[in-house]
C-alpha cells in the first residue's frame, strides 16, 4: 500500500461580509436574491451553524427565518425551510431553486409581504479563514479520541465545508479514509449516511463519536 499522509485538523472562522444589499419586501428579496453572490447563498444556509444562537433557532437557514419572522408568510417559509443544500450539485443550482420558489409564491400572492424598518434582510457573504490545529493522525482508529477534542469550528471544517472544497463533495475524514485501498468502506458508508444540514454540530461531534468508537471497536 501506498504510504497515506497525515491527517492534519484544521479549525476555521467564517468571516461575515457586508455586502449591502438588503430588501424590504418580497419582490426585492427576489430581485437581490436573482443576482447574489455564491458567497451569500453558501452564508445564509450555512453560517448558522456557527452561531450561538443556531443551537435554539426552529428554522435552519436564514431565508425561512426571515420569511417567518419579518414577512410572516409562513407557507413560503415552510417551502425555503424544505430546501436542503445537500441536495443540490452547486451552489448555483440552489440560488436557481431558491428563486423559483419565490417566484412561484408571489404568483400566488395579491399583496406583497414587506418587513417592517429594521427588519430588512441583509445579505451577507462570507469568507472561510483556515488555521492549522496541533493534532494529527497517522491511523483511523485515531479518530476515536481526536473528534470529542474537535471544535465545532473544526468540524464545520472538516465535515461541511469539505464539500465545497473536494471533487467528491464528501467529508475530509471519508476522503482521507479512502486512501487505504478499501479497507474502511464499511466506515466510509456510516459517515455518507449523515445529512450535516440536518443536525447540529454538537449532535454531529456525538454521532461521528459514537460512529468511529463502534467501529474500531468491532474491528479490534
Amino acid at each position: 500500500m501506498e504510504e497515506i499522509k497525515p491527517f492534519y485538523v484544521r479549525d476555521c472562522a467564517l468571516a461575515a461580509i457586508a455586502t449591502g444589499e438588503k430588501a424590504q419586501n418580497l419582490h426585492e428579496f427576489r430581485d437581490k436574491l436573482l443576482s447574489a453572490h455564491h458567497g451569500c447563498i453558501y452564508y445564509h444556509f450555512w453560517g448558522g451553524r456557527l452561531r450561538t444562537s443556531f443551537e435554539y433557532r426552529e428554522y435552519h437557514n436564514d431565508f425561512s427565518f426571515w420569511s417567518h419572522h419579518c414577512l410572516h408568510d409562513d407557507i413560503l417559509a415552510e417551502r425555503l425551510e424544505l430546501l436542503d443544500p445537500t441536495d443540490f450539485v452547486t451552489t448555483e443550482n440552489l440560488q436557481n431553486e431558491l428563486v423559483e420558489i419565490v417566484d412561484a409564491r408571489l404568483d400566488e400572492l395579491d399583496v406583497i409581504p414587506w418587513s417592517k424598518p429594521g427588519e430588512q434582510f441583509h445579505f451577507v457573504r462570507s469568507k472561510i479563514i483556515v488555521f492549522q490545529t496541533r493534532y494529527s493522525l497517522s491511523r483511523p482508529e485515531e479518530l476515536v479520541t481526536i473528534i470529542p477534542k474537535l471544535t465545532n469550528s473544526s468540524l464545520f471544517y472538516h465535515f461541511i465545508d469539505s464539500a465545497r472544497r473536494l471533487p467528491e463533495r464528501n467529508d475530509d475524514f471519508s476522503a482521507w479514509l479512502q486512501g487505504f485501498e478499501g479497507e474502511y468502506q464499511e466506515l466510509i458508508t456510516r459517515l455518507h449516511r449523515i445529512d450535516p444540514y440536518l443536525i447540529r454540530l454538537g449532535s454531529l461531534k456525538e454521532k461521528l463519536t459514537t460512529i468511529f468508537t463502534e467501529y474500531f471497536s468491532n474491528h479490534e
